[in-house]
């Protein structure tokens, strides 16, 4: 094994001023947000880069590049193959550091996933394979190697997942070539809040002609102030997608925790039953466990399913909603948790509770970190209602490697890592503060603010 010292981790601060394109990416709760990101960049002295992505979105990513930068002193001076060797103590001794593990979860989280997932990359680049690749060909051991256990072992231990992944060996070929055969199955989330009805229609009837056939849609918005307004707002949004693809297309929802409680939430999408949805995802607090599993209940006679997990901060919190049976669709986020070993914990339960892993992938760059996650569930556990989140702006221009979605289906990249490698041009013109062209958040504040639906403290947004 080549020595492949690491001499520096660096981070670079990027934001996109998504608020100028006319509401994209916007969500009940998010309402004018810039897609950001801080991307750690590990260097080694052979010349081998790795680099990993944290998702944000506009303001408060100099905060998550500072924690990162926390970092520094555990990886540099150290050589690739330490993490090689030991994967699952290498990740405990950034998440479990004596004095920084005291941030708890959230941005310190955030963090130690964005470098540990910046190590995985270095590890598959000195393998020259695709991150699917490898993780997929890890033998069951190093992949329970890789987890930690410590608060887990009431619902999954390490002799019942390598159990578990040992008895699946021959059907993780069979997937894997099925997969590389004809890709994993996207859903579009092109239904954004204020997004202007007729590019909704042209989105989704692109979308529809090319194959893909589930799409999603932002509900909910100012509710709590309008229930009224916000329900013929969601119901013009469902009719304008189902009108622009056909009886055939799934639709999906997001609420991105603006419904309140477990009893308005189910109220509130009672309401929109009429659209057989596949599920409404987010739609109380994210770690309002009690909350979801009550909704489950009170949603199953409506044929409606319960999603989360975009904004669950580590896998404990998954486990209580996977083992209290609150979900009906896991949704990791390559950008939350502590990198690829937390995810791989979370997969596992998810398996074990038979509840199909749908990735969040709406942000700039989560698509190349989930899709290999899906793929390693899906080569595991096999496809049944598992759908892959799929963007289908910010790659082409933006990434070396942009994801390809044909006939519906993510196709399994070839570039070596995760594939996050952007455009200079690109990086220049948005890297934050000096980028030409970089988001201005005090704008984002204002157009938020005024916003259809608005919070009544969002006036203090201005200044």
């Amino acid at each position: 094994m080549s020595k492949h010292k690491i001499v520096s981790l660096d981070v670079i601060d990027l934001r996109y001023p998504t608020v100028k394109l006319g509401m994209a990416g916007s969500d009940p709760r998010h309402l004018a947000p810039n897609y950001s990101c801080a991307i750690p960049v590990l260097r080694t002295d052979s010349g081998l880069e790795g680099r990993s992505l944290i998702f944000m979105i506009g303001d408060g990513t100099q905060i998550q590049c500072a924690a990162v930068e926390a970092l520094r002193r555990f990886v540099v001076g150290r050589d690739l193959r330490e993490f090689i060797e030991e994967p699952g103590l290498f990740a405990q001794s950034l998440a479990e550091h004596h004095q920084l593990r005291w941030l708890a979860l959230g941005v310190y989280r955030m963090a130690v996933g964005g470098v540990v997932n910046a190590l995985w990359d270095l590890w598959a680049k000195s393998e020259g394979v695709p991150m699917w690749r490898l993780l997929t060909g890890l033998a069951p051991e190093k992949i329970v190697q890789s987890i930690d256990f410590h608060h887990l072992r009431d619902v999954l231990t390490e002799d019942e997942l390598l159990e578990m992944l040992t008895s699946r060996t021959a059907e993780n070929s069979e997937n894997l070539e099925r997969l590389e055969r004809v890709g994993v199955r996207v859903y579009s989330t092109a239904g954004w809040s204020g997004r202007p009805l007729e590019e909704v229609r042209s989105i989704c009837s692109g979308l529809y002609a090319a194959g893909t056939r589930a799409f999603k849609a932002k509900v909910g918005r100012g509710q709590q102030y309008d229930r009224a307004r916000a329900l013929d707002e969601d119901r013009r949004m469902l009719n304008a997608i189902r009108e622009s693809t056909g009886p055939d297309a799934l639709l999906l929802t997001d609420a991105n925790q603006n419904l309140g409680d477990w009893k308005n939430a189910a109220s509130y999408m009672k309401e929109l039953a009429e659209y057989k949805l596949l599920f409404i995802e987010e739609a109380i607090a994210y770690n309002d466990v009690t909350g979801y599993i009550a909704l489950r209940n009170e949603l199953a006679p409506y044929g409606i399913g319960v999603a989360g997990g975009e904004q669950a901060p580590d896998a404990v919190t998954f486990k209580q909603m996977l083992a209290g049976g609150g979900l009906t669709h896991c949704q990791i986020d390559g950008a939350r948790v502590g990198g690829v070993n937390e995810l791989f914990a979370i997969v596992a339960m998810a398996a074990k509770f038979g509840v199909p892993v749908c990735p969040h992938s709406g942000g700039i760059g989560l698509g190349q970190l989930v899709g290999a996650m899906s793929i390693f569930d899906q080569a595991w556990f096999g496809s049944s209602g598992r759908w892959l989140e799929y963007l289908e702006f910010l790659q082409a221009g933006v990434f070396l490697n942009p994801l390809v979605v044909r006939n519906g289906h993510y196709q399994l990249p070839a570039a070596a890592g995760w594939g996050l490698e952007m455009e200079e041009d690109f990086v220049a013109r948005y890297r934050y503060p000096e980028g030409a062209d970089c988001a201005d958040h005090l704008e984002a504040d204002r157009v938020a603010a005024e916003q259809p639906g608005a919070p009544p403290y969002a006036k203090y947004w201005k200044v």
